[in-house]
This record gives structure tokens, sequence and C-alpha cells, in this order.
């Protein structure tokens, strides 16, 4: 009789050691079917919040693979692309895993609030269609503390299957975007402005992804308006004289990745130089950038200097990287520049110049976020120089007319952030 009680208590005991440590486990445990709470994107803007329905398909010592298997009734997806090649799934775990120690020394480390010391990658169906604005992956600061409670970077199928080498820069670049979070969240800094968050973001491919670099600075070679520090131009602005306004998207991404390509050869092409710049300790985020510069100088004069590095050939100057220049009335934001032939106005107010290789860039100087407006300022050009940049972004356009590709940045409610 006592032999029974005794085994009767044990399995009583284990049964509640097992019930204590099932509810102590972290929300985030891998499970090996779980269900989401993602946004879908329609040509850019957010087109609503969906119960994605996933399988665990890939685990590694820092990766969770996770693969959407029902589908909103709209999705143009056909049963084939539903699945992930198995060429695709590989590189994209190799790729993450081969630079995920380099990466976080550079940018930071990151939070584990799932407990499950992984970063989950959630392969779905992110885009309504595949034509206009496409997205190739995001990622929320909402599921830090909220929705989903984990680590995630959503990546679109479609585009995982049909180029995997865009969507491993785009992976990359939204795990920048994930640390830099993480320091947000656990009260360590304050959130970055967006054009030193995507920055950091688009330094990310000049060290791990030169396909991505190299197809920035084609974007570059096809506009004449430079700017990446007001991020969120509320106008489109016009890149030439009786031109339609071009897509502000199409403006900062290249400016900003070209910037910090340069500023990683200035400093003998060391990552270092992102290292400083994202655990720089200064108030203002233009701070964070000039302190991490050796030689000490302005803002307005190191963005004057990067642009003219350009206009020189200076051996600082990306590989192909090159100058159009402008033409008529334009309005300059905060940080932004153009290059002409002749500028007739004066140095005055937030507006400064300078001249390189026959070439006068204009820059408006301002360094204020909050409230800012924009400087006209009149330029000239030869009419050839001005026509040949014309050419470049109508055939620029046409390319892109089927299916742009587009980055988006998601704040802390979830929304998409308006560029």
């Amino acid at each position: 009789m006592k032999k029974i009680i005794f085994l009767i208590c044990l399995f009583a005991l284990s049964f509640y050691s097992c019930a204590i440590r099932k509810a102590l486990s972290p929300t985030g445990n891998l499970d090996d079917e779980k269900i989401f709470f993602g946004q879908m994107v329609n040509n850019g803007k957010a087109a609503g919040w969906f119960y994605v329905p996933c399988k665990l398909i890939k685990t590694t010592d820092h990766l969770a693979i996770y693969l959407q298997t029902k589908f909103h009734k709209q999705s143009k997806l056909s049963e084939e692309e539903r699945d992930i090649s198995l060429y695709a799934l590989n590189k994209l775990v190799q790729e993450f895993d081969y630079y995920y120690d380099e990466i976080t020394n550079i940018y930071g480390g990151h939070t584990d609030i799932d407990a499950n010391s992984k970063i989950i990658i959630l392969l779905m169906d992110i885009n309504f269609n595949n034509k206009g604005n496409k997205v190739l992956g995001y990622f929320n600061p909402l599921d830090m503390h909220g929705y989903n409670e984990g680590e995630i970077l959503y990546m679109d199928l479609s585009s995982a299957n049909s180029d995997i080498d865009k969507s491993i820069g785009t992976m990359i670049h939204e795990f920048q975007h994930l640390i830099n979070y993480s320091y947000v969240v656990s009260g360590t800094r304050r959130e970055m402005d967006s054009w030193l968050n995507e920055a950091l973001s688009e330094s990310t491919s000049i060290l791990f992804n030169k396909s991505t670099a190299e197809t920035r600075i084609k974007e570059f070679n096809n506009i004449n308006y430079y700017c990446f520090y007001t991020w969120d131009i509320p106008t489109n602005v016009s890149n030439y004289s009786g031109s339609k306004s071009f897509p502000n998207g199409l403006v900062n991404y290249p400016s900003a990745s070209v910037f910090m390509n340069w500023l990683y050869k200035k400093n003998g092409s060391k990552s270092d130089i992102f290292k400083k710049i994202a655990d720089s300790k200064e108030n203002t985020d233009y701070n964070k950038v000039l302190k991490s510069v050796s030689g000490g100088t302005t803002w307005d004069n190191l963005l004057l200097e990067w642009i003219s590095d350009i206009v020189s050939s200076n051996a600082a100057k990306p590989d192909n990287a090159t100058i159009n220049t402008a033409n008529g009335d334009i309005n300059l934001y905060p940080g932004a520049m153009v290059v002409c032939d002749n500028y007739s106005g004066t140095e005055s107010g937030n507006i400064v110049k300078t001249n390189s290789n026959n070439k006068t860039i204009v820059l408006n100087k301002d360094t204020t976020l909050t409230g800012f407006t924009s400087v006209k300022a009149s330029v000239s050009s030869s009419m050839s120089t001005v026509s040949r940049a014309r050419r470049n972004i109508i055939e620029d356009e046409e390319a892109k007319e089927e299916s742009q590709i587009i980055n988006i940045l998601l704040d802390r409610n979830g929304n998409i952030k308006k560029y």
C-alpha cells in the first residue's frame, strides 16, 4: 500500500513540475506550428494586418525560419511559389550565420525577449501584388513590446525565390534596424532619427552585400538631388527643370548608401567607422557621425566634402559613382545639395556653397528636423549635362515601371513611416 501511495505522489509531483515548466516557458518557444500577426503591403502602403499561420522549417545557432502555410484569398502566388526553394533557404541561412558575429560586433547586440536565442525569419507573402512598389522585407518594432513578442524579420517569400541576393541584402539591412531598436526598447539609448538609422542599415550592404551597394550606386547616378538628412521630405523633389516629381525614396536611399560608402573609403575601408557611429553616445545624431570622423570638421563641411570628392574623382569616391548637374529653381531641404554650373545667389542664412572641378555645390546646411522648411535655390547648367541627367532618369523610371523595389521603415506602433 505504501509503495502505491509513493508512486502516486511521485507521479503527481512529476505532473506538477511539468505544469510549472510549461507555465514558465517563454512565449516565443519554437513551436513546430505558430500563428504570427503580420502586415501586408500594397504598392508601398499598408494593406492591413493579418494572422499568418506558419510552420518551422529550419533552425540554426542564430536563426529560426518559419514558412507561411495559409495565404490570403487575394494572394497572387501559385501553389509552387508558396514554398521556398532549397537553394534560397540554404543561402539565406548560410549568409546570415556567416556574418552574424561580425554584424553584431559592429552594430551591437540584440535583445532576446522571447528567450529562444534566435532571430525569427518569417517567410510570408508580404505584397498584395508584384507590380508597382514591392517590399522585400521589414522589421516591426512593435514586436519588441507587443503583438508577436520576439525578434522577428519579415521576408517576402516570392522575392526570396526569385532574387535571393537582394533578399539577403534586405534581411541584413532590416537586422540592423532590429539591433538598433533593441537598444531603444532596453532603455540604453534614445531612438535615432530615421536618416541615421537608415544610413547605418545602408552601410551593412557595403560590408556584407556588394550587389545591393552596387545597385545603390546605379540609382545614385540617376539623380541630381542629394539628400538623406531630411528623410521625410514632405513633397516630391524635382531633380531638373521641367521634370515631373521624383520619388523621394529614390533620392534618400542612394544618397545615404553612397555617403556611408564614401565614409568607409575615407576611413581606409575599415568597418570601425560604422562601429564608432553605432556606439556613439553623442546627443545629436549628426554629431555621432562627426565625432567618429578623424580630423574634426563641421556637418556642412563634411557634406560638401562628400559631394566634392565625387565631382573631382577623389580617391575616397565610391567606385563608379558620378554626379549629375541640376537646373532651375530647386527647393533645398535641410542637408540637401545640388551641383550646377552656375549659382546666381549668395551665401546667406543656411545656404552655403563650394567649388569643385569647375562645378558649384550648393547646400542647405540647416540641421533642424522639427518644423523644417526648404530654401529655394536658382541654379543653371549646360543643356547637354541636364539632358543627360533627364535621359538617365527617364530610362531608369521605365526600367522600374513593372516592379520598383522599395524599403519601408515602421515606427514603434507598427505604422509605415511616410517618406
